[in-house]
């Protein structure tokens, strides 16, 4: 059986930069045989990001975010996945809203508080992080790395 990706834009704009960098390693993933599952941020129902409801710290929803709205589907297809690819464009030296909405709702989701186990996720999930912006490569190194460093330790 073939591995589940989930791949989340968190760029407005159809066809330009993200979106296709995000279809490109989408395609090459399922020529590896994998299945792919797209989602748009921008084209999803309504959605905010983490209220801080505390719901997932309940041990009967242990690493589940309770707030039920547009981004649940794509929560509940990133637990799911065996790997998670995301982009998003880069707005004033940042991701975008859309994109920190996902990031705090999934990451908040498994934290613990835990010093010796600050993460809940029973496994972890490979990320590849893409950020587009029209700068040097090297101008947003630290921005990626402290992304990366939380998805290896949260998703």
């Amino acid at each position: 059986m073939g591995k589940k990706i989930a791949v989340v834009n968190a760029g407005p704009r159809k066809g330009w930069n993200t979106d296709t960098l995000l279809a490109e390693a989408a395609k090459g993933a399922e020529a590896a045989g994998a299945t792919v599952e797209y989602f748009d941020l921008f084209r999803l129902e309504k959605y905010t990001g983490c209220i801080s409801c505390f719901g997932c710290k309940k041990e009967a929803n242990k690493g589940h975010c309770m707030c039920k709205d547009g981004l649940t589907p794509v929560l509940d297809a990133i637990r799911k996945s065996d790997g998670l690819i995301i982009g998003s464009p880069n707005y004033l030296s940042q991701v975008t809203a859309s994109f920190r909405a996902l990031y705090e709702r999934l990451i908040f989701q498994s934290l613990t508080y835990n010093a010796e186990n600050p993460c809940c996720r029973q496994r972890t999930v490979p990320v590849l992080f893409i950020m587009t912006s029209n700068a040097p490569d090297t101008a947003y190194v630290n921005l990626l790395n402290d992304y990366q460093r939380t998805f290896e330790t949260f998703v």
